[in-house]
């Protein structure tokens, strides 16, 4: 699945407009890539991605 496969996918569960999902995810991935860089090492990293997963599942 493709950026625009997830915001249309997004956009259709949501019920919000593509072009708002497409911010908001380009903003998550920012996120999520300054946090990433910030890790130090693949364990930090994998850790931080778990705690984000279990956070979105709330």
């Amino acid at each position: 699945m493709n950026k625009q496969e997830v915001v249309a996918k997004v956009s259709q569960l949501s019920g919000v407009e593509y072009s708002d999902c497409y911010k908001v995810i380009e903003a998550l991935e920012l996120v999520l890539s300054e946090e990433l860089e910030a890790s130090n090492g693949i364990r930090k990293a994998f850790g931080k991605v778990h705690k984000l997963m279990d956070f979105l599942k709330k």
